[in-house]
């Protein structure tokens, strides 16, 4: 069996001279290699032959053939992950995402007005009431505002007038100001859904009151179409009560239409509330963000 061994290194040994021959001068310390290795491998060894045979096709094919033909990148291979690593290019975001609240809305006072309420459902649509919508979002919109660090007040959290049940629309639109004002706020906004005549209409706008506020209107606007892909109806100014009436930055947001029947199933679903309450959210922190 030993002699077998030894008749098989001499093969090799014949093989790696035959291949060194040829070699240029720059790869002739590959023999140096090759013979000190032998030499380390059959004394440090107590198995000299097993470990020969394997130094062999090692060195056959580390040493030698492998800078000749660089078919192992010059030697580098083992590096070659650790100096070249592999470059990941994460996938671009789809924009339906929240945005990270840099602390601007900590102190901040904002009345969330959720429309109508009690006596007063508003409009009344493909099974849709306008007050339920409104409330959903708004106080979807609260807990967001709240956990960013705004102190939030309502002018409703339930089904129910803001003013005492019996009173004028005009009471129930100054108790809603008096809110605000009261509590010195920096923001005002209402929450609403949209209803026409023509149920061939859709789409989500925002109002401000003349001559202020329009910022603020189209920073509103803007993430609610970012995130809910409705369609974009733009910012206009209005005469509502609530609007002229309050002494801080005011809008009046109509999310969609309850009379458009596709529009009116989208906002009973939770998961569109949640994307309207986001986009408002979005909208405020930029506006403070960019003040």
């Amino acid at each position: 069996m030993y002699s077998k061994k030894i008749v098989t290194i001499v093969m090799l040994a014949v093989l790696v001279f035959n291949v060194i021959g040829p070699v240029q001068i720059s790869h002739a310390a590959a023999l140096d290699n090759v013979i000190g290795t032998l030499t380390a491998s059959t004394v440090s060894s107590p198995d000299g032959g097993s470990n020969v045979f394997s130094k062999l096709f090692s060195l056959l094919f580390d040493k030698i053939l492998g800078p000749i033909l660089n078919i192992f990148g010059g030697g580098k291979a083992a590096n070659s992950q650790a100096e070249n690593p592999v470059k990941v290019t994460p996938l671009p975001s789809d924009g339906n995402t929240s945005i990270v609240d840099s602390g601007v809305l900590r102190g901040k006072v904002i009345i969330v007005d959720p429309g109508h309420g009690g006596s007063n459902p508003g409009a009344v649509a493909n099974n849709t009431r306008e007050t339920d919508n409104n409330l959903a979002v708004s106080l979807k919109l609260k807990d967001k505002l709240t956990k960013a660090g705004a102190k939030v007040v309502m002018t409703r959290e339930s089904d129910r007038t803001v003013a005492p049940e019996g009173s004028s629309l005009g009471q129930e639109l100054s108790a809603r100001v008096n809110i605000a004002e009261t509590n010195n706020a920096d923001m005002f906004v209402s929450i609403h859904s949209n209803s026409n005549p023509d149920p061939s209409l859709y789409g989500a706008m925002t109002f401000y009151p003349s001559g202020k506020a329009s910022k603020l209107a189209l920073e509103v606007q803007n993430s609610i179409i970012t995130q809910t892909g409705a369609v974009d109806k733009g910012t206009s100014p209005a005469t509502f009560y609530v609007l002229r009436n309050t002494s801080m930055p005011s809008i009046l947001v109509e999310m969609g239409f309850i009379s458009n029947a596709d529009e009116a199933k989208k906002l009973q679903e939770d998961s569109y509330r949640n994307k309207v309450a986001q986009g408002i959210f979005n909208g405020v922190v930029k506006y403070f963000t960019n003040q």
